[in-house]
């Protein structure tokens, strides 16, 4: 195999997703604390938001743009109070929090991938511009996507948003490998993709079939040498 292209998963594939949560479970109920019933809807709108995109990866025709709505239709929200709730307790409140959980040797790795010629790319549920910046690694990516970007609309595991990836970066499947942290998600799709998949913070497991796995970084280091 012949290396060309390394595309990356950010949520608990470049981050250790625990100690985020914990940080902003004690965040979530220290804002609330004058007001706790305000506070159980605020977690329950969170949680609807998480089960229903989990929905939405095994439905057919399914796009992310129907979370949102179907989130709603869980909990009696309308589509401005939830959007309001995702954005700030999901995509803002969490960024001062992932320098500090990032995983070990993350920066290394990216380095010598760069430093072997291989292109760089993300892909993730949802736009990662802000996380990538948070975790200073923005400008190692040639290409950052997401599910819901127009040519994808798609969660993993469906194979559209690693195949619009790869044409992007101008690379055949075979010379690619996708990083990424959940079995069930990131190596489906990427087995789905033709591509090989590297499943971060696994050992143990035997290498080959659907993905590879890496302990860490340093481990993923070693394998991209060898090829």
């Amino acid at each position: 195999m012949i290396l060309e292209a390394v595309i990356m998963d950010v949520d608990g594939t470049m981050y250790r997703q625990g100690p985020v949560r914990r940080a902003m479970l004690w965040r979530l109920l220290r804002a609330h604390a004058a007001s706790p019933l305000r506070g159980v809807s605020t977690m329950r709108m969170l949680a609807a938001y998480r089960r229903a995109q989990e929905e939405l990866r095994g439905a057919q025709s399914a796009m992310p743009s129907m979370q949102v709505r179907l989130a709603c239709e869980r909990t009696g929200q309308n589509e401005a109070a939830m959007t309001s709730c995702v954005q700030r307790w999901m995509e803002e409140e969490p960024l001062p929090l992932l320098a500090r959980a990032r995983y070990p040797y993350l920066l290394e790795f990216l380095a010598v991938a760069r430093a072997r010629g291989l292109r760089l790319a993300v892909l993730s549920d949802y736009d990662p511009t802000r996380k990538l910046k948070a975790l200073n690694v923005s400008a190692f990516f040639d290409v950052v996507a997401s599910a819901a970007d127009p040519e994808i609309q798609a969660f993993k595991p469906d194979p559209r948003g690693l195949q619009v990836v790869l044409r992007k970066l101008g690379v055949p499947p075979q010379r690619a490998i996708y990083v990424g942290d959940r079995v069930g998600v990131d190596s489906r799709a990427a087995e789905r993709a033709s591509v090989l998949c590297a499943i971060i913070g696994r050992s143990g497991a035997p290498a080959g079939g659907s993905f590879f796995p890496a302990s860490d970084y340093m481990e993923l280091c070693a394998f991209i040498a060898r090829h």
